[in-house]
Parts: structure tokens; sequence; C-alpha cells
């Protein structure tokens, strides 16, 4: 008997009300009572002999130690969920299924990759549509989505695919012969921003412990293809997901002035609404998702970015 393994019933009901932030919205997901899935959660913390939230001004807050705690249980609940579809469905797959994907991520990445999953699964026939923000499941017409966030998405179900690493990255001519021997060094030159994403200097800046009013400056784009080519242009220095400039590296057309690979607030997940939950199509294509982002890292996850030579 494993002694430390507590019931699914009460991690499901933590898992919920973790992600959700409330018991209330934990016991509507999981069609029980509050005071239901409140015993089980003190049934939890009696066998782990930790307390899992704090009450503050009437918000349910996890412990530092919760908080690990409730993304491991959402991605382990997830992927058994997942695997009981699938084996309950087994053979079952036909269809459309409608994925929603950033435009350069499913142009530069996914899509180099699809010949796999269309060979394997021949009866699911896939509809791709870009989409780089938070959209409603509701009022559009799409099934499932690839997503780059803080994994705050309420009201879905979330699985984490891989972490997003930037790196600075610039055209040769752009630099030229100028010494970049510090992250302010590129503070020298234009910096091209995300609209999508207005902080990520901002973050890259302090990670490097360089303070600096000037890390939201420069031009936007929009789509990270826009800042790739703006970038290889000369225009200025993107910070960029390196699968996404990884080619232009290798190319030579653009190269990493300064700095590793390093990762900050946003995660790639597989995103999906409640209806899509015994989608076999859905859960395939998640678990397809899953085994190519696995294999990404093992290919890429030590991978040495050429850089410029001092």
């Amino acid at each position: 008997m494993r002694r430390t393994m507590p019931s699914t019933t009460s991690l499901a009901c933590f898992e919920a009300t973790f992600r959700h932030g409330s018991v209330t919205r934990a016991a509507e997901e999981l069609n029980m009572t509050q005071s239901a899935v409140s015993r089980r959660l003190m049934e939890l913390e009696r066998q782990l002999g930790k307390p899992l939230f704090r009450r503050i001004r009437r918000k349910l807050v996890p412990e530092a130690a919760a908080i690990q705690y409730g993304k491991d249980l959402g991605r382990i609940l997830s992927e058994i969920e997942a695997a009981t579809t699938r084996f309950i469905a087994e053979g079952q797959e036909t269809g459309l299924l409608t994925v929603a994907v950033p435009p350069t991520l499913a142009s530069r990445w996914l899509i180099p990759r699809l010949n796999d999953f269309i060979t394997r699964h021949p009866h699911i026939d896939l509809n791709l549509v870009s989409k780089i923000r938070r959209f409603d499941f509701d009022e559009e017409d799409i099934d499932v989505s690839v997503y780059l966030g803080d994994g705050n998405w309420p009201g879905v179900h979330m699985q984490p695919l891989m972490a997003d690493y930037v790196v600075p990255v610039c055209s040769p001519d752009l630099i030229g012969d100028t010494r970049i021997d510090s992250a302010a060094d590129l503070l020298k030159f234009p910096l091209i921003q995300h609209a999508t994403r207005p902080l990520l200097w901002n973050a890259w800046f302090r990670a490097q412990k360089v303070e600096t009013s000037k890390a939201a400056r420069g031009p936007k784009f929009e789509f990270y293809s826009h800042a790739v080519q703006a970038a290889t242009n000369g225009i200025g220095i993107a910070l960029m997901s390196d699968l996404v400039v990884q080619k232009e590296i290798d190319a030579g057309s653009l190269i990493v002035p300064f700095g590793n690979r390093a990762t900050f607030e946003d995660d790639y997940y597989f995103v999906y609404p409640h209806r899509m939950v015994n989608s076999v199509n859905a859960q395939t294509f998640g678990f397809w998702l899953q085994q190519q982002c696995a294999k990404y890292l093992v290919q890429n996850g030590n991978v040495t970015l050429t850089r410029r030579s001092a």
C-alpha cells in the first residue's frame, strides 16, 4: 500500500481549487458541493501535515510549497485524463480538429513536424488557424490551441508543453565593429519590441542586473515573423524564442551579440475547453504535441547558439 498516496478525489479537489483560486468554482467543475470540496481539502492537509492555502481578504492564496504541488498535480491529472480517453476510444479517431497556433510557431516549428502526425493519424483532418492572444472558445470555432503565456487562462484545461527559451539576436551588420562586453552595451542599439510581450526586454535586463528606462523603447511588431525580419534587416536587436530564430542563426543572418538562452514568465501550453475533454482527436493531438516537445528538448536542451566573436 502506498502510504503517501492521497485519494484521487482529494487531489482533484485541491488541483481544481488551486487552478481556480476558489472552492466554489472547483465544486462547480467537479460537480460536488462546496462543503464536500472543503472536507477533502482538510483531509489532504491532515495527510500532508501542512496547510495548502491561506485566506487573505476572502481570497484563497496557496502556500509557497503548494504552488509547485498544484502545478505538478495539474500536469499529472491531465496526463491521466488524456491517457484514459485514448484507451477508451482507441481506433475511433476521425473528423476535423481546428487548432489555434501562434503564426510564427506554426510556420517555423509545428508545420515542419506535421507530416509525422498526419502519417500516424490519417483520419484526423487538421485545420490550423492563427491566434497570438487568448480567446474565448465559446465564441470561436476552435477546438484546441497551442498557447504561449503565463499559464493564466481561466475556464480551460492546460497541459504544459515546454518552456520558452529566449535569446537576443541581430544582424551582424548592425553591430559592426562595436564591442559588446556587457548586456548594457545592447542599449546602444534600437531594441525591437513585441506588441504581445511588452515587458520581455525589461525582464531580460533585470535578469542581467541592468537598470534601464530604455527597455520598452524601440519599434514594435505584433508578429514574431515581422520582428525576425526587422532584426535580419538590421533595424535593431530582437529578443526571440530560440526555436523561432535557430534557422537564421545557423545561416549566419542573425547572431547572438551577448547573453545565453533564458526563460522568463512564459511557457508553451496545450489548451482545450471542457467540451473537448473526451475528444479523441483533441487528446491524440495533445499527446503527440507533448512527444514532439520532449523530443525537441532532448535534441536542443543543451544547444549552443552561435555568438559574435569578441
